[in-house]
């Protein structure tokens, strides 16, 4: 029996963005991709039905920053379970950190790297079947300090992510020290957000996506410089 395909939402009031991600995962990904150029019928199709993932544009025909209210109102009906990706040319530091906070997954500027959403599409559907641990929320939780070894693997416009041994859990503070920092901003530490935990299953450690924990615009600037001198 051939797998069930995946369904992809994608919320864009610009239906030439809407068209050319549709092109580019019939050729790329077996997934079931569906564009709305309009917030409500966006919303009222994922009433009838819940995708495997969205994609959500911020402003839209609506109102300027309406993709924020969508992204909180989908993130209370998937309870946390269905991964969001922010796609937007609002891409400052305030606007990354307020669609994070509203509950996306992940965040991809304007114009679009499609090589990038491919694999950010394909990381986060894979998270979504593997993560099945439970998570509880600790009432009464108690601060501490431990020591843990992080090896760095990959980078983003976003994300910096490293390799643990350990499940740390989303929004932990992490006091990053790296000469790959020096590199990067000019400062070997750095104080960095937990933003998401995945388990390796191949490997059996970790990956964490890490992003400062109050990011300045500079930062997305540095890494944008720093990727494209290592290319």
């Amino acid at each position: 029996m051939a797998p069930v395909k995946k369904t992809i939402f994608h919320l864009d009031d610009d239906i030439e963005i809407l068209n050319l991600v549709k092109s580019v995962f019939d050729k790329r990904l077996s997934v079931n991709y569906q564009g709305f150029e309009t917030v409500e019928a966006f919303l009222h199709a994922i009433k009838n039905k819940q995708p495997d993932l969205c994609i959500i544009d911020l402003n839209l025909t609506e109102s300027l920053g309406a993709g924020f209210a969508v992204t909180k109102a989908i993130r209370n009906k998937a309870e946390g379970k269905m991964p969001i990706i922010v796609m937007s040319k609002r891409s400052h530091a305030k606007d990354i950190s307020l669609a994070l906070e509203f509950g996306a997954s992940d965040f991809l500027a304007k114009p679009v790297d499609f090589d990038l959403l491919i694999e950010k599409v394909m990381y986060l559907l894979r998270g979504a079947e593997s993560n099945m641990f439970p998570v509880h929320r600790i009432k009464k939780p108690v601060t501490g300090t431990l020591e843990v070894h992080l090896k760095p693997v990959m980078l983003d416009e976003a994300y910096l992510y490293v390799k643990s041994k350990f499940f740390i859990l989303k929004n932990t503070t992490i006091n990053m020290q790296h000469t790959l920092l020096s590199k990067i901003f000019g400062e070997s530490k750095k104080e960095f957000l937990v933003h998401d935990c995945q388990l390796e299953s191949h490997e059996g450690q970790y990956i964490l996506k890490l992003i400062p924990k109050n990011p300045k615009d500079d930062y997305f600037d540095k890494i944008h410089r720093y990727l494209l001198e290592e290319t």
